[in-house]
């Protein structure tokens, strides 16, 4: 679907001077409006000669826009057709039982990648002691994993494990390819999600080649506490999503 009706209504003029590059400004404002749906999955966005004009640069500007949105993956060209909306991103939804494997569902009925990148002991720090109802210095298992549903969609995580209810837990997330199968053989084989804090940040170098996405994009953070049926806490956890493919959803 042709998308360039819109622009008349939503595009506004860039301002010189300011500590934001013009072809910035111009990459923020499309940005606004692929997320407000003005421009769909699919859309063509208008031209080159177009978006010039409406903001009053050259076209030079506007392919430095163009391109940042691409580094994004929120836009692809099509040679001789356009630059394009990318497909919609995945939704993660949160609520008391969000789960990856809730997402790996999707693609192929579950079961994608898994990999064990570390796993080490280490002592409960002050503020994951208050999350997980222990002593500070009470032993943890540390582990380091990236968890593939399907292509491009993807999580690096970080969690803490009490060791005295989950020693031997990276052996079995490598045994099942899966967490929630992993925390299932350590004896919990229910658990939900109690607290969740969302922010973004740059990632760290190994994050973006395990995810595959360029080191300069922030990622989406997701840091949260798991319990099982009995309200006790079993993880702390921290999640790094690739932005453009994964969406974070809040039904209320």
């Amino acid at each position: 679907m042709e998308a360039t009706r819109h622009m008349e209504a939503t595009y506004k003029l860039v301002r010189n001077g300011r500590d934001v590059p013009v072809w910035r400004q111009i990459e923020t404002d499309i940005e606004v409006d692929i997320q407000m749906g003005v421009f769909g999955p699919g859309d063509r966005l208008p031209s080159e000669h177009e978006l010039a004009a409406k903001f009053g640069v050259n076209r030079h500007t506007v392919r430095q826009a163009l391109a940042g949105l691409a580094e994004k993956g929120l836009v692809h060209a099509q040679r001789g057709r356009g630059v394009f909306v990318a497909d919609e991103p995945v939704d993660y939804t949160l609520d008391r039982n969000a789960k990856w494997s809730e997402v790996e569902k999707r693609f192929d009925g579950g079961g994608g990648e898994a990999v064990l990148y570390d796993c080490r002991e280490l002592p409960a720090t002050r503020q994951v002691a208050r999350a997980l109802r222990i002593a500070p210095g009470t032993p943890l298992i540390a582990t380091e994993t990236l968890r593939r549903a399907g292509p491009g969609i993807g999580t690096y995580g970080y969690h803490l494990f009490p060791k005295v209810r989950f020693d031997g837990i990276d052996r079995e997330f490598v045994r099942h390819a899966s967490f929630t199968k992993a925390i299932a053989a350590c004896g919990v084989a229910e658990f939900f999600r109690r607290s969740t804090w969302i922010s973004c940040r740059m990632p760290r170098p190994r994050e973006a080649e395990a995810l595959a996405i360029p080191a300069t994009i922030p990622v989406i953070v997701m840091t949260y506490v798991d319990t099982d049926a009995e309200d006790a806490p079993i993880l702390y956890g921290h999640g790094v999503f690739p932005r453009h493919l994964i969406r974070i959803r809040i039904d209320t």
